[in-house]
């Protein structure tokens, strides 16, 4: 098994537009970790629920049709196997409001990214954020936070 932060990085999102931009960022940044996207979340939660599948993080998008990125995070705190493999849980969203905001942070989230319109800002966030995470991966559980 690999070390946990050269696992795949999961990412969520719907709209092939964001897609792209997030398939640029991880480009630039120059992770060794494999991108694995879905546009349909039901199909990611399938893959997720797959024993041998577990990602360093996921990425997701929340306003996406059948299945909401907070409906999606609610699974996966509710369903004991998912939950047990601990795998920190980012939100990117065009909303900044503070319903969703408010509503994100009820779901024990790991961060929330606001994608905004400016490109550089967009991928410094999710450096910094990736960056937290290789570091600390090994000393999180969200059992004890």
């Amino acid at each position: 098994m690999p070390m946990k932060m050269h696992r795949d990085i999961l990412v969520i999102e719907d709209d092939e537009d964001d897609r792209d931009i997030l398939q640029e960022i991880f480009r630039d940044l120059g992770y060794k970790n494999n991108l694995v996207f879905f546009a349909d979340s039901t199909e990611a939660l399938q893959y997720i629920r797959r024993p041998d599948i577990e990602p360093f993080i996921i990425i997701s998008d929340i306003n996406m049709p059948k299945l909401g990125g907070f409906e999606l995070r609610n699974i996966i705190l509710e369903e004991e196997l998912l939950s047990d493999k601990d795998i920190p849980y980012i939100f990117i969203s065009n909303a900044q409001d503070e319903y969703s905001i408010k509503q994100a942070n009820k779901l024990s989230i790991q961060g929330y990214i606001h994608k905004g319109t400016d490109y550089n800002k967009y991928k410094e966030k999710i450096r910094n954020l990736i960056d937290y995470w290789k570091e600390n991966i090994n000393n999180f559980s969200s059992k004890n936070g």
